[in-house]
């Protein structure tokens, strides 16, 4: 590494540290692997490299080196294919990724695609000195090394979380509601006194036979603030990915909270478990499989209340609800941010929190199904033939990829009779054909012309490398729409294609939210469309 080249490479310095690396590895193995020594490496590394000049650096901090979807490195990604670096420096394979497969595909595929230079300083390893021909292995070798270290670190970790919570201690990321962390101890719960008081009455609402809509509904009418209210208005930073703007008390929130052990003063763990190393889909375990410690802090309720309310909570035995993805929902109340559901009688939809959310208009909410489906599945239909005729101008336009094609092919062409003149040149000064002055002048532009070609042919693979993405994307985006123009029947599953949410106010009056890519549709500027039913 570190020969002096022609171009001057403009380059990202990459740098992560994940939550694994500090909680099992030595205090000598997490200092190597610290932000800050990343960093001061890979700068004294450069400081001789004349031909690179750092222009960003990202980190990625507290993050799995098994899952490529990590910001920082999903920016630098964007970085890349703007052309903005054309470098990309790291401490070592690990750092830059653990998943060897995905690691080989980027240094393989992405980064020659995308002209990325790509330096990994303590395995000392230069893309450019590769040029393709070697390194392939002894990378691969070490990436499945990376990999392997990550599924037995990822062992170690879950064992060493087990082996604490055997001894009693939370190892939650947050607390429950009802309880906080104790300041001088987080592995411990201690009551949050107002929020306990709510647990507490939850309990006794249902052990006395009160149901849980009637629940939910008393806590939203009376005001008392929701779980992720009470954690914000105390000032832990908590949010849910799934969260309303109007938050509710809800039958979900009610039930989850009677049957969890928590509130008996007890310590549950390995209720879940990954599906896979990176992954982050959860499987539930077997009880059998559960770690449950009695005591291990205050509990809220008692046993025999603890049992009676989910006694009378759960009186139902559990529906044989078909396998196979339900349907996304698409139909919402506007005042609430629930789904509507059908009435029973099938005739009507209805709001699905009228029950329980407490606000007048939730209640009043009641549209005839036929004639809201019907008004639907119209502009579905219009909707659906817009899209089409921008799907035949796009394809118009991106059968010009070829000629981009053409151009590059003409540029590597002539990067290659230049680069052999480049050598000729010297002959010829050696030889006396030219002088000295005329070497000069010739090699400096013809230098200077590779430059050039050598920035323009990433540009050009990167405009076929978008244009085949989206040709992809097109080809997803046809096989959707198929049908849709014609569509009578309302199924929500080929529905969801185009419409985000129906937004139903009244019956009079719905919004719908269309579904738009940004490049795919820009003649079609509308994102929401307000019906009124006939």
């Amino acid at each position: 590494m570190g020969k002096t080249a022609d171009r001057i490479y403009h380059a990202a310095i990459y740098v992560r540290l994940s939550k694994e690396d500090g909680d099992v590895a030595s205090a000598a193995k997490a200092e190597s692997n610290s932000i800050s020594n990343q960093k001061n490496l890979i700068r004294d590394f450069l400081k001789d490299k004349d031909d690179i000049i750092v222009v960003s650096e990202r980190v990625d901090d507290g993050y799995s080196g098994s899952n490529f979807q990590r910001p920082a490195f999903q920016r630098m990604m964007d970085d890349a294919k703007c052309g903005e670096i054309g470098c990309i420096i790291v401490k070592d394979f690990s750092r830059f990724g653990r998943d060897h497969l995905e690691t080989g595909n980027y240094l393989e595929r992405i980064f020659p695609l995308l002209g990325i230079r790509f330096i990994s300083v303590n395995d000392q390893f230069d893309s450019e000195d590769c040029m393709g021909m070697t390194g392939g292995m002894s990378v691969a070798l070490k990436n499945i090394i990376n990999s392997m270290y990550s599924r037995d670190l990822s062992k170690k970790v879950k064992s060493a979380m087990g082996t604490r919570a055997a001894r009693g201690e939370y190892m939650g990321a947050f607390a429950p509601y009802g309880y906080l962390k104790n300041p001088e101890n987080v592995h411990q719960l201690i009551p949050d006194k107002e929020a306990a008081e709510v647990v507490r009455m939850i309990f006794t609402m249902a052990a006395e036979g009160k149901k849980k809509p009637e629940i939910a509904r008393f806590l939203n009418e009376q005001g008392i603030p929701t779980c992720m209210e009470h954690f914000q208005k105390i000032g832990l930073k908590r949010k849910s990915h799934k969260e309303k703007e109007k938050k509710q008390w809800t039958i979900t929130t009610i039930g989850d909270m009677l049957k969890n052990e928590v509130y008996l003063g007890r310590t549950v763990w390995n209720k879940t478990r990954q599906s896979a190393v990176g992954s982050k889909r959860q499987v539930k375990n077997d009880r059998s499989e559960w770690i449950i410690m009695e005591g291990t802090h205050e509990s809220l309720v008692t046993k025999e209340l603890f049992d009676m309310a989910n006694a009378k909570a759960f009186t139902h035995e559990k529906k044989n609800v078909p396998k196979g993805r339900k349907a996304q929902p698409i139909l919402f109340c506007p005042h609430c941010g629930r789904r509507l559901t059908p009435t029973s009688w099938g005739n009507a939809y209805r709001c699905g929190e009228a029950a329980t959310s407490g606000i007048a208009e939730c209640r009043a909410l009641h549209v005839d199904r036929e004639r809201l489906e019907n008004a639907v599945l119209s502009c579905t239909r219009t909707m659906a033939g817009m899209v089409s005729e921008e799907v035949s101008r796009k394809k118009k336009e991106w059968a010009k990829t070829a000629a981009i094609e053409e151009e590059t092919g003409k540029l590597e062409a002539e990067k290659r009779r230049l680069s052999s003149r480049k050598l000729r040149l010297y002959e010829d000064y050696r030889s006396g054909n030219i002088t000295k002055e005329q070497y000069r002048k010739e090699y400096e532009s013809t230098a200077g012309r590779i430059l050039e070609i050598e920035e323009r042919i990433p540009e050009l693979k990167e405009e076929i490398m978008q244009v085949r993405e989206q040709m992809l994307h097109m080809k997803e985006r046809e096989a959707e729409l198929e049908g849709l123009e014609s569509l009578e029947t309302f199924d929500k599953g080929r529905l969801v294609t185009v419409i985000d949410s129906v937004q139903v106010y009244s019956e009079e009056r719905i919004e719908i939210v269309w579904k738009m890519d940004d490049w795919f549709f820009p003649e079609i500027a509308r994102e929401k469309e307000v019906v009124t039913l006939e």
